[in-house]
């Protein structure tokens, strides 16, 4: 398998260690290691002190398959294999694709979530997200259009990331249907979930609605990205069995202390998702009211579920131009659009953050000097 660069990757590898100021970052606020004991019940608390360092249960720690069946309606503990995000991505496609297959994906996500696909040998058909006036929309009547016999694969990200992007159940209902007409296996990357703008807006997972589905979970956006502790879900059971013999070429077994953290976090999960959604809504405020600000410059959709926005630099202004320069000149990192492999002239903003303010008045400080000096404009079809 020959992987294409992981540009989103390489450039926080690259930048994150030097920029003052980061503006796109998708995790949510950080837990300390003493915010989350603070949480332990008395039984995590003897968990914890007594932990053992050796290898443990590779499916992962039973208590904390217990606490994700929490997170469904239709799983169960043998339903469950606690990976780490990334591998979880990883071990899916690798077992359930096959050279020739066809993908149809949702775009703009994680680019593992198309490359993988494409480096295994696949067809990769981008679904892709629409902006309008009232929002994004996913044009559920491509995938009716699309879907044939070579379908193997649907891939969505719900929350989307960088989007914001939030379906309506009768959207989800929709495309579960459409799958099972023709038996296709739908992989949903659901890390944000929980984290709906609306509280009384939670989607259920698709996990629990279809049973040819695959959900991949995590605590890596509540708080705990440190950790790395992720999960495989789905009501097939036969599906996590070969997840499991898969996993056996990875990681092997979950880290043993993350586990218990883990296990802590997610009996704990409705604090840390208000915690969150606080911080989330107040920095979107904050956002809302700087965009809208500057008409001449950007275009903005409301984001309504996880951490992330995708406003839109009006051409003829480059995108890639305004994020190199705000690295080089005020040391802002910000994600443009040509990582997630789409040319919108867009780039993703996380709010996620207490710091999200100090980082959105000093880009505001770098647009006014930036206009007052002029920017040059983009040259025609130049839009990366």
């Amino acid at each position: 398998m020959k992987l294409n660069e992981f540009k989103l990757e390489r450039l926080f590898s690259r930048l994150r260690p030097v920029a003052k100021y980061v503006l796109s970052p998708s995790s949510c606020e950080s837990c300390s290691m003493r915010e989350i004991l603070d949480m332990a019940d008395a039984e995590c608390r003897k968990l914890w002190e007594s932990l053992d360092l050796g290898y443990n249960d590779y499916r992962g720690h039973i208590k904390l398959r217990e606490a994700i069946t929490t997170r469904y309606r239709s799983v169960g503990t043998d339903d469950v294999l606690v990976v780490t995000p990334e591998e979880g991505i990883f071990i899916a496609f690798n077992v359930m694709l096959d050279p020739g297959d066809e993908v149809i994906a949702m775009k703009p996500t994680l680019p593992s979530m198309h490359e993988i696909p494409r480096a295994i040998g696949c067809t990769v058909i981008p679904w892709e997200l629409v902006p309008t006036d009232w929002g994004w929309r996913l044009d559920i009547d491509f995938l009716s259009r699309n879907i044939n016999p070579k379908t193997k694969l649907i891939t969505l990200n719900i929350p989307n990331n960088p989007t914001g992007f939030l379906p309506t159940l009768a959207d989800i209902q929709r495309i579960a249907n459409i799958a099972d007409k023709t038996g296709v296996w739908i992989l949903c990357e659901e890390t944000y979930r929980g984290m709906e703008h609306d509280p009384g807006g939670d989607l259920p997972s698709l996990a629990d609605i279809y049973p040819r589905a695959v959900a991949l979970g995590g605590v890596n956006k509540i708080g705990l990205a440190g950790s790395r502790i992720g999960w495989l879900a789905s009501q097939s059971r036969s599906a996590i069995a070969e997840f499991f013999g898969f996993k056996d070429y990875t990681t092997l077994c979950p880290s043993a202390p993350s586990e218990i953290l883990a296990l802590i976090a997610l009996r704990n999960f409705a604090h840390l998702a208000n915690r969150n959604r606080k911080i989330i809504l107040e920095n979107v405020g904050l956002a809302e009211g700087f965009f809208k600000s500057r008409p001449e410059w950007f275009s903005w959709i409301v984001p309504n579920g996880g951490s992330t926005a995708f406003p839109e630099l009006k051409y003829p202004y480059k995108v890639s131009d305004l994020c190199d320069r705000a690295a080089a000149e005020a040391s802002i990192l910000i994600i443009s659009d040509r990582v997630f492999s789409v040319n919108q002239n867009r780039f993703r903003i996380g709010f996620g953050r207490r710091n999200f303010g100090q980082a959105l008045a000093m880009f505001s400080d770098f647009m006014d000097k930036h206009t007052a000096r002029g920017h040059e404009p983009a040259e025609e079809g130049d839009r990366a």
